[in-house]
């Protein structure tokens, strides 16, 4: 019997024995198995994240093509050349100075390699692509160089005056107008001289907590704003848009606009009037006339007419002008109708009510620098980047034609100088 106990007592120690075996084996398989799950789900996303910048790149060799492109193309080209090319209309497009999207589907083949759709140019429905590249071009000078809102930049009247309209157009209480302008000016010019009780020099930001130097220099991004006295108000609100005074009883609070969107760190300072969309136009202070505290009921005839002519929406109508009446009525073969503004003697003749004088300091039809938005995605995986580039110019010399101080960051080829890039994350 004692023999037989023993026995059985080996026998339970084996059979726990054997079960821890396969418990700790079966989680050495499952370790390695999650292990190499691991790496292949690493594996597929950096070699994602290869693809999306690949396909960022090849967005940005698109934007130098039509760039270059715009120079030979002819406005001229009919809907049939443009059935041929692809890339007229935009090219068109972008020499008009307006902007230009392009949206490109890719499918991988049996083998895994990424092709373009044929029809790729145009956004279609059916299958969704496994990969995508999205360009879009703009003007740059589409908004205001904050850099030249200044006496020195384009005299004491009209800086004074355009800063006005753009805080009145933001919905800001008058009594801080001067706060913010005033501060502004100390904060991109050269000296410690205060502009005046209202602004701020080197003192007002070294007894901040944390204490960080007045500028005094050209702002190298629109979010510096933040930074400056007024601007960095209830976490720099005037950028994004919020309440002003969130310390007020709710009934006394005032909702202001953003207006990061209004500006740039480029160009020479006049806004280009075939790219400026509605709410920088809203800001020229000669379109507008006598503008109350209420934006909306501000006489906005003027900026309507400029965004009507530009794009023929008033075609076929009587408020059309002769030049957009005889391009609609010869149009129908071109590939694009051609109502964009040709210069600024066109732009006059088309739009009633404005001398040479009072839009010589904002208007242009020139361009030479753009913003760039360009999207790469494989799967999940996106790429984004945003990009000022200038055309014809290279290293420091276009930086300083470009109106913003800065050096270049590199050469994207074809005479394509890249001024800023920056990667979303």
């Amino acid at each position: 019997m004692i023999v037989k106990g023993t026995q059985r007592a080996r026998g339970g120690f084996a059979l726990v024995a054997v079960i821890w075996t396969v418990a700790v084996l079966s989680l050495l398989v499952c370790s390695f198995a999650m292990d190499a799950y691991t790496e292949a789900k690493s594996a597929v996303y950096v070699r994602s994240r290869h693809q999306a910048s690949a396909l960022v790149d090849s967005g940005l060799t698109l934007a130098e093509m039509l760039m270059e492109r715009q120079d030979g193309v002819s406005e001229e080209a009919t809907k049939e050349d443009a059935e041929e090319d692809r890339w007229i209309v935009p090219a068109i497009r972008l020499k008009r100075g307006q902007r230009v999207e392009i949206y490109q589907r890719l499918y991988a083949d049996e083998a895994g390699h990424l092709q373009f759709a044929e029809d790729s140019v145009e956004k279609g429905v059916g299958d969704p692509p496994d990969a995508e590249i999205f360009v879009a071009i703009e003007p740059e000078p589409a908004r205001w160089n904050i850099n030249k809102i200044t006496h020195a930049g384009m005299g004491e009247k009209e800086a004074d005056e355009l800063w006005a309209r753009i805080l009145l157009w933001a919905g800001v209480p008058e009594e801080d107008w001067d706060e913010l302008v005033d501060s502004f000016y100390d904060w991109v010019d050269e000296d410690d001289n205060k502009e005046s009780e209202y602004g701020a020099e080197e003192e007002y930001y070294e007894a901040l907590e944390p204490s960080y130097h007045c500028k005094n220099g050209p702002l190298d991004t629109v979010g510096e704003l933040a930074y400056i006295r007024g601007f960095s108000r209830n976490g720099g609100v005037l950028l994004k848009g919020g309440v002003w005074n969130p310390d007020e009883e709710r009934a006394r609070q005032i909702t202001v606009k953003g207006i990061e969107h209004l500006f740039t760190t480029y160009g020479t300072g006049k806004i280009n009037v075939n790219a400026a969309p509605r709410d920088v136009l809203l800001t020229v202070p000669c379109l507008v006339e006598n503008p109350m505290e209420d934006v909306e009921t501000w006489d906005t005839l003027t900026v309507d007419a400029i965004l009507e002519e530009r794009e023929g929406l008033n075609a076929g109508t009587a408020d059309a002008s002769e030049r957009v009446a005889q391009e609609y009525n010869s149009a129908d073969d071109k590939a694009v109708a051609d109502y964009h503004f040709k210069d600024m003697s066109d732009f006059l003749a088309r739009i009633s009510g404005l001398t040479q004088e009072e839009v010589n300091p904002y208007l242009t039809v020139d361009c030479d620098v753009y913003k760039l938005e360009l999207e790469g995605r494989v799967g999940k995986v996106r790429r984004r980047v945003t990009a000022v580039v200038q055309r014809g110019a290279s290293g420091s010399d276009s930086a300083a034609a470009a109106g913003s101080g800065k050096t270049s960051v590199g050469t994207g080829g074809n005479g394509l100088t890249i001024l800023q890039w920056r990667e979303e994350t």
